[in-house]
């Protein structure tokens, strides 16, 4: 089996080893952290499933009795991969070497995979941080996760909220990439697509999609992410929020999680309103599978001259020069 930096993909016989190590280990990806918690890896591994068929390539680094486990999530034809767990911790002594090989390594699959990117989130003040910043991985951008604990939710009649929002189609494929646009920066964008239309709900405003909710259910959470024009008042997204709130069944019974970017502050205040407080302020950090060429020189095309035509209408020679020389036919 081919292997990188001493690191190879997952077989049956590392089901020891990575029993061992979950309980040790660090979510990058806030999303399944909080939706299916720290064992989502351990669930998946144990259950002998085929995980690189199914966009979940897992990793091992042996070292004597000990070693590391790492996965990243990525679905074929997607240009970006997200980094889910690497396990021990960097708590451990000298996890550090075994943390860049892994890096290292999960960065080229993702690119064999077609991947342009690959992503953490970790928090700033971690260890993990400046880890991934010795890998070679840069932030494109922070982020807060709100919290809302279970309990009964704002008292407002459903069926009116449930009108306000719509299921996306492909039919709203550029409307949602033309959101996009005016709510990301630039920069972001390179590393965070435009949702997929036919996944969430849309929101409708003065005849353009003013909102994209996503919604992500587990056993341990909810997580919603969504794009919200900055130009929406603070009782429009409240109203946006608390509906799907309302539509979600569990949201009484589970925490519900919402990703805040910094470039989507203005959704603080409705989710003030609605019952969440900060959390975890995190780094999004991405590092490219690929250089990007910067100095990009086109080659001259060179003019064929002396054409043999074959076929069609005589030419005709004309002696005026050649700029001014035009036929009609």
């Amino acid at each position: 089996m081919p292997t990188l930096f001493g690191v190879r993909t997952f077989t049956p016989i590392d089901l020891p080893l990575i029993h061992r190590l979950v309980p040790q280990g660090v979510c990058l990806d806030s999303a399944t952290a909080l939706t299916h918690g720290i064992h989502v890896v351990e669930d998946a591994v144990m259950g002998a499933l085929p995980l690189a068929d199914l966009g979940m390539p897992t990793f091992v680094l042996r070292e004597g009795d000990g070693g590391y486990v790492a996965q990243f999530r990525h679905k074929n034809g997607e240009p970006h991969a997200h980094i889910v767990f690497i396990a021990p911790s960097l708590r451990n002594h000298g996890a550090e070497m075994g943390w860049l090989r892994l890096l290292n390594a999960m960065v080229a699959a993702a690119g064999r995979r077609s991947a342009h990117t690959l992503r953490g989130e970790v928090t700033e003040t971690g260890d993990e941080f400046a880890l991934l910043r010795e890998a070679g991985f840069a932030t494109y951008t922070r982020q807060e996760i709100w919290r809302r604990d279970p309990g009964p939710l704002p008292g407002r009649d459903k069926d009116k909220k449930s009108n306000m929002l719509r299921p996306g189609s492909d039919l709203d494929a550029f409307a949602l990439a033309g959101l996009h646009v005016a709510v990301v920066p630039r920069m972001v964008r390179q590393a965070e697509p435009a949702p997929d239309a036919r996944q969430g709900l849309l929101y409708e405003h003065k005849g353009r999609i003013g909102a994209h909710v996503a919604v992500q259910e587990g056993k341990s959470g909810i997580y919603v992410q969504g794009l919200f024009r900055p130009d929406l008042s603070a009782e429009e997204v409240e109203r946006i929020l608390a509906t799907v709130l309302a539509t979600t069944p569990r949201a009484e019974k589970l925490p519900v999680y919402v990703r805040v970017p910094r470039y989507q502050e203005h959704i603080e205040r409705p989710l003030e309103g609605l019952g969440f407080a900060p959390g975890a302020s995190q780094a999004v950090m991405v590092r490219h599978t690929t250089r990007r060429v910067e100095n990009y020189a086109a080659k001259p095309v060179h003019v064929l001259e002396n054409i043999i035509v074959t076929s069609g209408p005589p030419v005709k020679e004309c002696s005026a020069p050649r700029h001014e020389c035009v036929h009609m036919s």
